[in-house]
């Protein structure tokens, strides 16, 4: 490897890292100066075989629509996430979250009057994280997950198949939540 490729590869690199979500080989492509996306692959080939020869725990995914990712492997989530710095999403936007996954396409209006007042704020986050899409249709403004969203929470793109596992899902916690009264309910005296 020159030089040149060994720069390349650390700002490749680099740039994963820093987005820290899915990002277009055409975004790519401009930010390395590169002439096209095939030489981002070439490079994207070499930096996957960096990371599994050395044992990484750290791998780059590939995902729909020409995009690419930089995260951890999922047997080390778990353990990361214990020490992570970043705030994961509090309860009241990740509601606010799930409850536009489940109805998506809804009107900003409808979730604002399921959630209340607080959701403009959350809805904006969210927004903001790339989780959500709100477009503008007519006087109100329609509001969608992303394709980050999806590969986030490693849910399918078509949005049935995804309500079919945010409602398992939702069902699982449920259960969980159910077991977690239990235990913490005392136990009965007898009389």
């Amino acid at each position: 490897m020159d030089g040149v490729e060994a720069e390349l590869l650390a700002k490749l690199e680099a740039i994963l890292y820093a987005s820290g979500r899915p990002i277009s080989l055409t975004t790519l492509c401009s930010h390395l100066r590169l002439q096209n996306e095939r030489e981002v692959s070439d490079l994207i080939a070499l930096l996957v075989e960096r990371y599994g020869q050395a044992g990484s725990p750290l791998e780059i995914k590939s995902l729909p629509e020409g995009r690419v990712v930089l995260q951890l492997r999922p047997e080390y989530t778990k353990q990361a996430a214990k020490v992570s710095m970043k705030p994961p999403l509090t309860a009241g936007p990740l509601k606010t979250l799930s409850y536009v996954a489940y109805n998506q396409p809804i009107e900003q209006k409808d979730v604002v009057l399921a959630r209340g007042g607080q959701a403009y704020g959350h809805l904006k986050a969210l927004e903001n994280m790339g989780l959500i899409r709100r477009q503008r249709q007519g006087r109100t403004r329609l509001i969608t997950t992303t394709l980050d969203f999806a590969d986030y929470l490693g849910l399918d793109h078509d949005r049935v198949a995804m309500r079919r596992q945010l409602r398992s899902l939702f069902r699982s916690l449920e259960v969980s939540e159910k077991d977690k009264d239990k235990r913490a309910e005392p136990p009965q005296q007898g009389l």
